[in-house]
């Protein structure tokens, strides 16, 4: 059976006027139509995730587009979930319709995307865009590549644990600040019987793993030699990372998270959230956004990671990055829309309502007790990046699918090395 996509839009409108023979005027059968045709409809089209960022960002669109009567832009949105029964991620769909030459004008990156996007041409530099001088620091930063501004990011944000506080209080627990006060929570809970961790297979296994694994790099005071170092491959990613992995088989051995539950968690399906929410374990790692806090019946917080000896720690990364696709037919209006959408006032309404950090430099963040301790942290920079474009390859990918396959059986030892392979063959490919 053929299934009919429907499109959302900001409808152009053609005026069109009949105007009636009068009089004794009878010869004339049809009436003459006159046709206002004003400013023709621009179609820009824009392929998100999921349904509800495209009708954000039509909404915002909306607000801000065609205001001086200039210009009539009509967005399109279409989104991977319309998909999903076709079993491809967003990353493959994306893939197919850059691919096909015939793709959409505007269309949501991953971090993790940018070194191979950028390979295969299918980023358009915005750093003569005027928007750009509206972005905070940390948010333009993470938003170049190789001197190009390969997107906007509509959003801020930062990954960090959210807590069970009345199962922590249950047994005379306080949240953790730092390494030591963490180790003694998940030993307390495990000795009552208690999953301390919930983790999935995605974000709940990279983060502490680069949270551990990098903070030495990114809180020293000669970071960025150390960051050139890594780039150029005089200084293995192991060095750093090895830590990280270590961490995560602590986690495994010492039996504060079952591995092979992880691996079977799909973060989309939130399932991790629904075993959190039923009281099946103690803390689980999620992005800051206000959904993200919604719907526990016990109380909660977000903090920043404690799994460093003098503190806590997250990672932090541009967010909702919308890129434009360099063969566009509508380049022009794929720009103005981009443009708009990089107002200040325009990211700070679209945070407030997504219910995540601005990426403006305004850098306003929604007013939730739940999440002070998350919210100075990030405020603090010198937080680990989701992905730094000054290195020449890949952290989160690379993190994830090795931490998946410490997971299934291999020491941390053995990943660190092949991280270190990769290093040098991603470096090989993507570096200058």
């Amino acid at each position: 059976m053929r299934k009919i996509r429907k499109k959302r839009g900001l409808l152009g409108i053609l005026m069109i006027a009949a105007l009636l023979g009068t009089g004794c005027n009878r010869e004339q059968a049809n009436p003459q139509l006159y046709v206002d045709h004003g400013i023709r409809e621009t179609p820009v089209t824009v392929f998100t995730e999921n349904a509800e960022v495209s009708a954000a960002i039509e909404e915002r669109c909306k607000a801000v587009l065609n205001q001086d009567e200039s210009t009539n832009i009509t967005v399109y949105s279409d989104s991977a979930n319309y998909y999903a029964e076709d079993g491809l991620s967003y990353r493959e769909l994306l893939l197919k319709r850059l691919a096909s030459g015939n793709a959409d004008d505007l269309y949501m990156i991953h971090a993790e995307d940018v070194l191979e996007f950028d390979e295969k041409g299918y980023i358009y530099d915005m750093s003569a865009l005027e928007f750009t001088g509206n972005l905070s620091h940390d948010a333009l930063t993470q938003s170049t590549y190789n001197g190009k501004v390969f997107s906007i990011p509509l959003s801020y944000t930062g990954f960090g644990f959210i807590w069970n506080v009345d199962m922590l209080k249950q047994y005379g627990l306080k949240l953790p600040e730092n390494l030591e006060e963490f180790l003694n929570v998940c030993e307390t809970l495990k000795e009552n019987g208690i999953l301390p961790y919930g983790a999935n297979k995605d974000y709940a296994l990279t983060v502490p793993v680069m949270c551990v694994g990098l903070h030495d790099i990114y809180q020293s005071d000669d970071c960025n030699e150390k960051l050139e170092a890594l780039s150029n491959g005089t200084a293995a990613i192991s060095e750093y990372m090895e830590k990280g992995f270590d961490f995560l088989q602590m986690m495994i051995d010492k039996g504060y998270m079952n591995p092979d539950r992880a691996l079977e968690t799909l973060p989309k399906k939130e399932e991790e959230k629904s075993f959190f929410a039923n009281g099946n374990c103690a803390f689980i790692c999620a992005i800051y956004s206000g959904k993200a806090l919604e719907g526990y019946p016990f109380e909660i917080a977000m903090t920043p990671l404690p799994v460093l000896e003098n503190g806590s720690v997250c990672v932090v990364g541009a967010d909702q990055r919308m890129a434009i696709n360099p063969r566009s037919k509508h380049l022009d209006s794929a720009i103005a829309i981009v443009e708009a959408l990089g107002q200040a006032e325009t990211l700070d309404t679209f945070a407030k309502n997504q219910g995540r950090i601005s990426s403006s430099k305004n850098a306003t963040a929604p007013d939730i007790p739940q999440t002070d301790s998350l919210i100075a942290c990030i405020a603090e920079g010198r937080q680990i990046p989701n992905q730094d474009f000054s290195l020449n390859f890949n952290v989160w990918e690379n993190v994830r699918d090795l931490s998946q396959q410490l997971c299934r059986g291999k020491s941390a030892a053995q990943v660190a090395a092949e991280y270190d392979s990769i290093q040098m063959e991603e470096i090989s490919k993507y570096g200058n």
